[in-house]
């Protein structure tokens, strides 16, 4: 038996005016488990590594907590994952602080890019990361989802946040 044929309004979507299909998008993952005690020996035991790590607005936020040491421990698992899922690790010119881990108004975490990060994310052509973080037991686990276009996109800002879903920047 021949297949149906799809209806009409199906036919053609999300197709190129000449009736090629557009590239497909590609995602990309990286995940990161960490130990809070590890993390909070090294903040404890290496002065300056706090500042070099996080930026102010996470360090404000993870101190305004009631186990600190477990939201630090997440965003620094973050800051892995998210570098995991660009495929390079902390490369050169690189920066912790370049990977940011805000929330949004709803409280759930969002990555927000700059300095070289940002750049060799907008060379993959990303154009969302999801993130999502956990803490138990001593451990805190992230797990980064880059969705890539194509083509990186020529018209974006100087500097982008971003989000899973629009572009809202809050602090929980």
């Amino acid at each position: 038996m021949p297949p149906s044929p799809r209806p009409l309004r199906e036919r053609g979507a999300g197709r190129s005016p000449d009736g090629a299909a557009p590239p497909p998008l590609r995602v990309r993952t990286g995940m990161d488990l960490t130990e809070v005690s590890r993390v909070e020996e090294l903040l404890t035991s290496q002065p300056g590594l706090r500042e070099r790590v996080f930026t102010a607005r996470e360090l404000a936020y993870c101190y305004r907590r009631k186990r600190a040491g477990e939201h630090l421990a997440g965003r620094w698992a973050a800051k892995e994952a998210v570098l995991k899922s660009l495929g390079t690790g902390m490369g050169p010119r690189m920066e912790w602080t370049d990977i940011e881990v805000v929330n949004d108004r709803a409280g759930c975490p969002r990555v927000r890019l700059s300095g070289e990060v940002e750049v060799v994310a907008r060379s993959l052509g990303m154009h969302s990361i999801d993130l999502s973080l956990s803490h138990s037991a001593g451990l805190a686990v992230a797990h980064a989802v880059m969705v890539c276009q194509p083509t990186a996109p020529h018209d974006a800002p100087a500097h982008t946040t971003y989000t899973g879903e629009g572009d809202e920047r809050h602090e929980a």
